[in-house]
């Protein structure tokens, strides 16, 4: 009977290393594609889902399915058991989604009920057996479109117009671009030289404010020329536009007072809005 068992135990211990031998030169496990997206919007309410797709042998054993994110465990699946969300998504995972009927690939994705800025990073899964593993890893970025863009017009004594745009709340940085657009050229940017700029971060929500001031040449802008104001959340691909149509000074029909009021206005206006976005 203790010879048996002996026998028993030495070809188990043969089949798992041969297990290993093979692995080591033909991989058990390997993630085939991850689908993360690359960047969502804040707070939508509108689930999302990652996927990891991946290819085992069929006598693997000891499945383990982890997604990370920013290299701390959120999700965790071990085959026959339910999956589990962990961490910053700690029930707010659908654990019941499932993507495929096979037993070793049904619970392998997540399906995140609400992304919100808090779970922007780098997500990461991981597949592993008793023999192997693999792991794969793509960043998300969630972001948070501008409370408020706006524009205003001043005159400078040199000759020259100043063009301001102000972005307010925007999750990540976002950069701002003026340009001109003649009225009989609306193909081509002409973009106008920056000559002030700033961005506040606020520490209660991460969110930015931001502004670019351009100038122009009086002489180099035409009636009816479009003055516009670019704002870009980079690797989004988000873009909002806003415009303003150039006229001379002296086609206004209100009198030099009243612009210089209003200009006035506008001026003490943005710096009110930075002070206070600086401080809050």
């Amino acid at each position: 009977m203790l010879k048996i068992q002996a026998v028993q135990a030495f070809n188990k211990v043969i089949s798992l290393l041969a297990i290993i031998f093979v692995c080591h030169y033909v991989s058990c496990v390997q993630i085939n594609y991850i689908k993360v997206p690359s960047s969502v919007r804040n707070n939508t309410r509108r689930p999302i889902i990652m996927d990891c797709n991946y290819s085992v042998r069929s006598d693997d054993t000891h499945l383990v399915v982890k997604w990370f994110l920013n290299e701390d465990p959120v999700y965790q699946w071990i085959p026959p058991k339910k999956p589990q969300s962990l961490g910053v998504l700690r029930d707010r995972v659908d654990t019941n989604y499932s993507v495929s009927n096979d037993d070793k690939m049904a619970y392998r994705a997540m399906k995140i009920l609400n992304p919100t800025t808090d779970i922007a990073g780098t997500y990461k899964c991981a597949v592993s057996t008793f023999a192997d593993e693999d792991f794969s890893e793509k960043n998300m970025i969630v972001f948070e479109p501008e409370r408020d863009l706006k524009m205003m017009e001043t005159v400078a004594k040199d000759g020259k117009v100043n063009f301001t745009c102000m972005a307010s709340e925007a999750y990540p940085k976002p950069r701002i671009t003026l340009y001109r657009d003649h009225k009989n050229d609306v193909i081509n940017k002409n973009p106008l030289e920056p000559i002030e700029w700033d961005t506040v971060r606020h520490e209660e929500d991460g969110r930015y404010t931001t502004f670019t001031t351009a100038t122009a040449k009086i002489t180099d802008l035409y009636e009816g020329d479009l003055i516009t104001c670019e704002l870009r959340i980079p690797a989004t691909g988000y873009v909002k536009l806003k415009s303003l149509v150039y006229y001379p000074r002296n086609m206004y029909k209100h009198n030099e007072a009243s612009r210089n009021y209003a200009t006035l206005f506008l001026h003490h206006y943005f710096i009110i809005m930075m002070l206070f976005y600086q401080f809050i």
